[in-house]
């Protein structure tokens, strides 16, 4: 007998051999079936739309309060024609900019996910809002912070700084 919460039983036997996973029974080097032209052609093809582009500033609203309060404000309209996976999108103008804006993109992954639709299909800036605690302590509350780097960590290896770089568009008017 074993005490509770432990498995001696495991401990023993052999690791499970990659061949025993069917996930794994293909090419790896292949190129991913789920690209994200094929998602939306999918989305296009199962509810009928027409392949239409995005506006060209898009919004990815992780939490959703921006697009919920411009759409009670009547200051934003659904765009029935996007075609990103699992997502809905607002559009509005500003200043003679149509900008789109799709709220609950919450989570790193789901967030690519639906940038990299946006980019397929149109969208040249792409934008991600959101919130989180005091980043530093020299800055005051409330604060808007714009970020031009990134940290890539997975938790498991070494932190990666990229080093930041000079935007190449200065002006709005790139986008229209």
């Amino acid at each position: 007998m074993t005490p509770a919460g432990t498995c001696s039983e495991t401990m023993t036997e052999k690791p499970m051999s990659p061949d025993a996973l069917p996930l794994l029974h293909h090419a790896l080097e292949s190129p991913s079936a789920f690209t994200p032209e094929r998602l939306m052609d999918a989305v296009r093809s199962e509810r009928g739309l027409t392949h239409e582009a995005v506006p060209p500033l898009c919004v990815l609203d992780f939490d959703g309060e921006l697009s919920d309060h411009l759409a009670e404000a009547g200051l934003s309209t659904p765009l029935t024609s996007g075609a990103c996976f699992h997502t809905s999108m607002r559009v509005l103008t500003l200043d003679g900019l149509v900008c789109g804006i799709v709220p609950r993109t919450i989570g790193g992954p789901y967030a690519v996910l639906v940038a990299e639709q946006l980019r397929v299909a149109g969208a040249r800036l792409i934008v991600g809002l959101t919130s989180a605690g005091r980043v530093s302590p020299s800055l005051p509350l409330p604060s808007i912070v714009v970020v031009d780097t990134a940290v890539r960590d997975e938790g498991h290896r070494c932190t990666t700084c990229l080093r930041p770089r000079q935007s190449r568009h200065r002006r709005r008017d790139w986008l229209m």
